[in-house]
This record gives C-alpha cells, sequence and structure tokens, in this order.
C-alpha cells in the first residue's frame, strides 16, 4: 500500500516545463517543422531565434525576428553581434523568463528521433568512466572495428593515446546533458578533411563523465537543467567553430566545483548537416586546435566556491581569467557583465557581483 501511495504521488506530479531552442538563417526546412510539430504534441515551448539573414517565418512558429528580440528587456541583446551564432543566448534568456526548469538546443540541420524528448531526467543511474584526465567519448560510443573518431574540442595530441577507462555504474546527478548524434556527428574539420564521409551510428549506451576527466560537449544536441542556466552563455568574441566548445569548457570546470557530472547520452538525433566550406572550418577551429588544453588548465587552477548562491561569480571569475590570459577577446568581458546582469534579474537569489 506505502509503494502504491509513492506510485500515486509520483504520477500525479506535474511535469517539467520544458523549452527547445534553434537559431536558424534559413526558411522552415523539414526539421523545423518536425521539431514544431514533437513540440506542439509534448507541450514544449519552441524559441527559434532568427539573424539579419532569416527570412519571416509564418505566424504559428515562435519565431524572435532581431526586431522582435530587441522588444525584450535584456541588458544583452543590443549589445550581441549581427550575424552571430551568439545570438542563440537571446533564446536562452526567453526560456529562462518563461520559467523553464530544463532547456533544450539543436540545429536546424538535425533530424529528432522519436525518442527525443525521453531521457531527460536530471539524476540517473549511469556507467561513470574515469581513469584518464582525457577521455574520447566517441571511442566509448564506437561500434567495433571502426575508423578512430573523436569529438570536436578533443586535443588532437591526444587522439591516439591509449588509455585505460574504469567504468563504474552510479546514481549521478547531470545538470548537462549531451546527446549523441547519428549520421554526422560534431567532429572536427581535420576528421572531415581526412576521412571518407560516412554514415555514423553509436552504441545505445548511456554514460557520465567523472570528476576528474574532461571531454569537449557542443550545442549540437544538448539538454540542460536550471540548476546550470547561467553557463549556458556563449561568447560572441571568438569563432563560430569555437564559441559552444570554449562554453563547453567553462561550463564543465564550474559543474564539478558542485560534484555535479556531464552526462553523454544515446543518439536522440540524425544529422544531414547544412552545406560547409571545410577548410573554412578549419581556419575557424584553429584557436580550438592551438589552445585547448592551454584554456583547461588555466580553467582548472582558478578557486572557485562550492556555495550554488555563488554560481555567477565561479562564472564570472572563469571568464575574467581566460580574458586577463588573452584566450578570450576583452571585448568578451561587456557581454559577460549584461549576461550576468540578465541572469540576476531572472534569478535573484545567486549572490551579485
Amino acid at each position: 500500500k506505502y509503494d502504491d501511495k509513492i506510485l500515486k504521488i509520483k504520477t500525479m506530479r506535474k511535469p517539467q516545463k520544458i523549452a527547445l531552442v534553434i537559431t536558424s538563417i534559413n526558411k522552415p526546412n523539414d526539421v523545423i517543422k518536425k521539431y514544431h510539430s514533437l513540440c506542439k504534441k509534448n507541450n514544449v515551448n519552441f524559441i527559434i531565434i532568427g539573424d539579419k539573414k532569416t527570412p519571416q517565418y509564418p505566424s504559428k512558429y515562435n519565431f524572435h525576428s532581431l526586431r522582435s528580440q530587441m522588444k525584450f528587456r535584456f541588458t544583452l541583446n543590443k549589445s550581441l553581434p549581427i550575424n552571430s551564432y551568439s545570438r542563440k543566448n537571446i533564446g536562452y534568456l526567453i526560456a529562462m523568463q518563461n520559467n523553464s526548469k530544463i532547456i533544450m538546443e539543436t540545429d536546424d540541420d538535425n533530424f529528432p528521433k522519436s525518442n527525443f524528448f525521453k531521457n531527460l531526467e536530471l539524476q540517473k543511474k549511469l556507467k561513470l568512466l574515469s581513469g584518464s584526465k582525457w577521455i574520447n567519448i566517441f571511442k566509448i560510443f564506437q561500434k567495433k572495428n571502426k575508423d578512430t573518431i573523436w569529438p570536436r574540442g578533443f586535443p588532437l595530441d591526444e587522439i591516439n593515446e591509449m588509455h585505460e577507462i574504469k567504468i563504474t555504474k552510479k546514481l549521478i546527478t547531470s545538470p548537462i546533458q549531451q546527446r549523441l548524434c547519428d549520421g554526422n556527428p560534431d567532429v572536427d574539420a581535420i576528421f572531415r578533411l581526412t576521412k571518407k564521409n560516412k554514415f555514423h551510428t553509436f552504441k545505445k549506451e548511456n554514460y557520465a563523465l567523472s570528476n576528474k576527466s574532461i571531454c569537449p560537449f557542443n550545442s549540437q544536441n544538448t539538454v540542460w537543467h536550471e540548476q546550470c542556466f547561467p553557463l549556458m552563455y556563449l561568447p560572441s568574441y571568438c569563432t563560430m567553430r569555437a564559441t559552444d566548445i570554449w562554453r563547453g569548457f567553462i561550463a564543465l570546470r564550474v559543474l564539478k566545483n558542485y560534484n555535479w557530472n556531464l552526462s553523454f547520452l544515446n543518439s536522440t538525433v540524425i544529422q544531414k548537416r547544412n552545406v560547409h566550406d571545410l577548410l573554412d572550418d578549419f581556419n575557424l577551429e584553429y584557436p580550438v586546435y592551438k589552445d585547448t588544453k592551454i584554456l583547461n588548465d588555466i580553467l582548472y587552477n582558478i578557486k572557485l566556491s562550492d556555495k550554488k548562491s555563488y554560481m555567477l561569480i565561479n562564472f564570472f571569475r572563469c571568464y575574467k581569467r581566460l580574458i586577463d590570459e588573452k584566450i578570450l577577446d576583452k571585448k568578451e568581458l561587456d557581454l559577460v557583465d549584461k549576461w550576468v546582469n540578465d541572469i540576476s534579474k531572472i534569478y535573484p537569489n545567486y549572490k551579485k557581483i
């Protein structure tokens, strides 16, 4: 009877308010249309952020053009560059202002599978990976007898290193969850320039990363829980192929500070990649090839507070140090200040800087 009562209470709980954020310069394609349909079915707030090149969307879409973005009373929106992937930050703030508890993000060339809105729980019993500082998550997910593959942002000098990886099952708290992508996953330009273009599929597994290990994560297919919303900020004054990677490493540093874990979960999308110039991608990724290890060494030498109310202060300290060390442009600090100000207004319980 007691168990039945617990079950009844659980089933009566209201589902958490979810938002999905995408930025696009294209007219509604099959991917956008599919997300619109799925979001309507699952009561998800679908937020589409436009840029200068984006055509006007039909009224049925929750689309925010440059003009409509300016109507929001955020201090950040008028300072963000035009023609920048970082305009996605406005979508995050809109979702937060609408009291979302989970914010999901992806891109307009990632076709959702039927499991896209599943496996979103904050706490999960997962296979915890440990034993090495750098863990190539694609290698863990890779099926047998396949070519070496690595995620964008993984240090090039670590690709062929052999490390013993320990796997233990553990109940973990994971406010940031990177779901994998079949088809054309988020690898770097070096991989695409040197390997034959294949349709990739990964093992249907779910893992978490030890707090002593590092692996890059991106914005291709990511779930954020409310505890980590302040860490969603995408920097503007770096290349488009670096922004979500730098964001990810900074978020991972703060995440570990609270003994939370980054998780990597079973694929929920298939990417049919938009047209890219791979040599242009290579040039845009060069700072990542060059500075990934330097950036992480700097981050892990910053002293942070373990108080959850100090989340914004910890976030700011990371950016300030990276700017002082000239890894990030000094112009970034003004935008970081504005982001912190906007977050403070939405979530006043965070200690102000």
